[in-house]
């Protein structure tokens, strides 16, 4: 398989940290952790997740946030998407749900596993979904992988959401709202760490635009996750 946690040599910050074979048809992203989950739905296709109650954990200024969902999740389906879920990773939605939005920065880890991830590897988090389309990625992450776009592309289709953490720099007055995903890659266990304790958006957006070599993003998504941040 494609492995993501086989690391080689290299700078973290040109994505240069794995060795993966170019046969398989799977990307596993390890990652690790996390507590709330639920099981994988055959309802989640065309752009819309199954309604579901639930939790996770969250970072705003600091602190850790409780998030709390019950609407499914929503990807824009003017976007072309490969996936069952109709979800996408490397291109903006044209259509949001709502008028107002906030942005939703998840953080994943690259090449490395991490602990006490808000969702874990492997396990899908109330109302996320459980696959996204990273095709539009495929010219960028065929270099990494010594293969070609073409080789590499199927493999993308389905890609099986990572674990990860989220961030954001409003509770929007702990109303529920829509929010706008945006990925931000870490390919260093330190720096991810340094996320982790700082628990601030801030931190993080400080972090990208001084542009560390071990941080990748934000990447645009099509995806939106509706829940109440407090």
């Amino acid at each position: 398989m494609f492995d993501l946690n086989r690391r080689r040599s290299g700078r973290a910050g040109r994505l240069r940290r794995w060795a993966v074979p170019v046969t398989a048809a799977v990307i596993v992203l390890a990652a690790g952790g996390g507590v709330i989950a639920k099981a994988a739905s055959a309802a989640e296709s065309g752009g819309r997740g199954p309604d579901d109650f639930g939790m996770t954990m969250g970072s705003h200024a600091g602190h850790a946030s409780s998030f709390t969902y019950h609407h499914g999740f929503y990807c824009d389906t003017h976007v072309r998407a490969e996936s069952a879920t109709g979800c996408e990773a490397g291109a903006a939605a044209r259509v949001a749900p709502a008028k107002h939005v906030d942005p939703l920065f998840i953080t994943v880890p690259l090449g490395f596993t991490a602990t006490g991830l808000d969702c874990p590897d492997r396990l899908t988090c109330v109302d996320h979904p459980m696959n996204l389309d990273m095709t539009r990625l495929a010219t960028a992450l065929a270099p990494v992988y010594r293969t070609t776009p073409e080789k590499l592309t199927p493999a993308l289709r389905n890609f099986t959401t990572p674990g990860h953490d989220h961030f954001v720099g409003t509770r929007n007055g702990g109303k529920p709202e829509w929010w706008d995903v945006r990925v931000v890659g870490v390919t260093d266990p330190a720096t991810y760490r340094a996320i982790q304790h700082h628990r601030s958006w801030a931190y993080l957006d400080g972090l990208i635009k001084a542009k560390n070599e071990h941080v990748v993003g934000p990447i645009p998504t099509n995806m939106f996750l509706f829940f109440a941040a407090r």
